[in-house]
């Protein structure tokens, strides 16, 4: 059972509202975010994508502009009901923005991996990421090596998903829990609202000496509008918002987009 790449993975708060429902991957959110479906026998299980991001919102977190972002994914299927998905990504604002100080520059590199088993009503995934920080980003974040248990299921017409996470570079928690649904428009076209809710525990985003959050982070609101160009291409445009509550209560809310590109071979 491929719930569309539902699943959430080990990424951030737009992972699933910004999936793409034809095979794409959400841009800024690399596709290591989402957990592409089983390759067919005549491909090799890649997907290659390229995507911008007018903003790169992290868990509800504002963290920079203009995000350009590349990454390969590998997806392995180990027997007919367990896969092996594996993936690098990496991104970079394009006008050296970070935590909203102009002139900072920040890249992300992100490398997973992790094994995803069908359950025949669900997908049950268990994975690891590790965050390499990098640019001036590097002076105030520490690099993470998070693991992540994620459950994915439908509910008629509904894709759900809930996901736990550990960081123990920062010894603190993320959970996550979202939803969204394919309205199709006709055989290339399908319209993809999606919504999600943070909750972080002991959760400092990374930032070294920082007090984690205890409590909600956000709300994530998206639209998106996957494209399939060719039978191995799509073109996934979005547009989406981020409502800081609880515990990032006071940072500003955003009405952010993107689009993405995604080749699969």
């Amino acid at each position: 059972m491929t719930l569309n790449k539902l699943a959430f993975s080990l990424v951030g708060s737009l992972a699933l509202a910004t999936v793409g429902f034809a095979g794409t991957a959400p841009s800024g959110k690399k596709c290591t975010t989402c957990t592409p479906p089983p390759a067919a026998e005549n491909d090799l299980g890649l997907t290659l994508s390229a995507g911008y991001d007018s903003k790169y919102i992290f868990r509800g977190l504002d963290l920079a502009d203009n995000w350009i972002t590349t990454s390969l994914d590998w997806t392995l299927p180990l027997t007919s009901t367990v896969r092996l998905d594996s993936g690098a990504s990496y991104g970079v604002s394009a006008d050296d923005s970070f935590l909203g100080v102009d002139g900072a520059s920040y890249q992300r590199l992100e490398l997973n991996t992790g094994i995803v088993a069908d359950l025949g009503g669900a997908e049950l995934g268990l994975g690891y990421r590790w965050y390499n920080h990098q640019g001036d980003g590097d002076l105030v974040l520490e690099d993470g090596h998070e693991v992540g248990l994620t459950l994915a299921s439908k509910a008629g017409p509904l894709n759900v998903g809930v996901g736990a996470y550990y960081d123990f570079a920062i010894e603190g928690w993320f959970f996550e829990l979202g939803v969204n649904s394919e309205i199709k428009i006709n055989d290339t076209i399908s319209l993809v609202p999606g919504a999600n809710l943070g909750y972080g525990s002991d959760y400092n985003y990374h930032l070294e000496g920082a007090e984690g959050i205890d409590g909600f982070s956000h709300v994530g609101l998206s639209l998106a509008l996957p494209i399939k160009l060719t039978k191995t291409a799509t073109l996934t445009p979005y547009i989406a918002g981020n409502l800081p509550i609880d515990e990032l209560d006071g940072f500003d809310n955003q009405l952010f987009g993107g689009v993405s590109l995604s080749v699969k071979f």
